[in-house]
């Protein structure tokens, strides 16, 4: 455990946990399902989706339609994707952005989950296509029960621990 820098003093024989200081992905890192377009990932509250696009993309290049049941993406009038989500989402507080990351340009689209719950971890981004593989989808449920129990425990920092067991659809119910 790490001590806290404290105004207060510290009493002898007592175990201190540092806050986190910045957000649960920051530190526990993001758990990316490889695209041919680019790459989607997900928290217990939202799913993103990262569109590689061509370095001169501005905003007006982008077509995106966010519909609480599918989501659409054009980029220069040629189509990215199409389908329907493999949940519904919550589009009023949903979003996209055009972005430099890295050596490239990238459309981040932000779509806030209807279920925000651990055990609403989606498996793919739509129903039938961009299914994460089983690896990956593995890696993705870890992580989510992670943040699980970092919302549970905030005095505590769980993105360096290790999960066994029973962790799909969320961990253990208590």
């Amino acid at each position: 455990s790490s001590g806290i820098n404290a105004e207060w003093p510290l009493r002898p024989g007592t175990t201190y946990y540092k806050l986190m200081s910045c957000g649960f992905d920051d530190k526990a890192g993001i758990i990316r399902s490889k695209t041919e377009w680019g790459s989607w990932y997900q928290t217990i509250e939202d799913v993103t989706a990262e569109v590689i696009v061509p370095t001169n993309t501005k905003g007006r290049d982008v077509d995106l339609k966010i519909l609480p049941t599918s989501l659409s993406c054009n980029i220069h009038n040629k189509p990215m994707f199409s389908g329907d989500l493999f949940q519904s989402i919550v589009c009023d507080e949903s979003t996209w952005t055009v972005e430099d990351e890295d050596a490239h340009r990238i459309v981040r689209i932000f779509l806030v989950k209807s279920n925000k719950t651990p055990q609403a971890c989606w498996k793919s981004l739509f129903k039938g296509s961009c299914e994460a593989d089983v690896m990956t989808l593995d890696e993705m449920q870890k992580k989510i029960l992670q943040e699980r129990y970092q919302r549970e425990n905030p005095g505590f920092d769980f993105t360096g621990a290790e999960v066994t067991g029973s962790y799909q659809d969320g961990g253990p119910q208590f």
